[in-house]
């Protein structure tokens, strides 16, 4: 075999590689604007500067490229753009979630997009649908700590499914993806939204007493 031969099927390069992650990166903007049925291999060479020969020399197929793309965005998501101390409480943990996330889609607004886009496609590829499933693990077993947190040092309820809140909390952000990319004073207002909704949900109620007051007129005769 020549020492130039690109590499097999299914076993996409390292985006190390400085070519592989410009092709990668252009076919993840490409998916953001078109979504997958957009999605050109000749496009995605024009849009590099390369030949189709020299993009399937990296990604023998259309299908290794989108693994590429999905090994890319699993990166992105799993670098956090907000920074907790270690100390934070879990109420503090769970706001910097939603910090996250509002900084993200203002700095990366295609992410949530192209999560979109993928979780469409997961349904009919098992690869993607694999990928995304362990992704999703992750960041349920994370939500789920800091709502198990809570629950024990008694700033979320005591009756709360740690799991179930973790799904609901899931649900709620990945479907910011179903909005589109969105202008920051938007994207701060919904976040917002959902931040004080979530914790309106999880903390404990509070039960003022009102006290009654009496009836004014004629007092009833005994």
């Amino acid at each position: 075999m020549s020492s130039h031969s690109g590499p097999k099927s299914g076993t996409p390069p390292e985006l190390g590689s400085q070519r592989a992650a410009q092709i990668v990166e252009a076919a993840y903007f490409l998916i953001a604007e078109k979504g997958f049925e957009g999605l050109r291999t000749r496009d995605v060479a024009e849009k590099v500067g390369i030949n189709i020969a020299t993009l399937h020399y990296y990604f023998p197929t259309k299908e290794d490229m989108i693994q590429g793309v999905v090994a890319y965005l699993m990166q992105e998501l799993r670098t956090s753009r907000v920074i907790t101390k270690e100390s934070a409480s879990a109420l503090e943990r769970l706001r910097a979630e939603f910090r996250d996330i509002c900084v993200r889609l203002r700095e990366s607004p295609h992410q949530l997009v192209v999560l979109t886009e993928l979780a469409v496609r997961s349904l009919r590829d098992p690869k993607i649908g694999h990928i995304l499933q362990y992704l999703d693990r992750g960041w349920r077993e994370h939500l789920k700590s800091i709502f198990k947190a809570g629950i024990a040092d008694k700033s979320f309820r005591a009756d709360l499914d740690a799991e179930a809140a973790a799904c609901a909390m899931m649900t709620q952000l990945r479907g910011l993806g179903y909005q589109g990319i969105l202008e920051s004073d938007k994207i701060d207002k919904l976040v917002s939204f959902l931040s004080i909704q979530t914790e309106d949900w999880v903390r404990p109620q509070i039960v003022k007493d009102i006290p009654t007051k009496r009836r004014k007129g004629r007092q009833p005769k005994g």
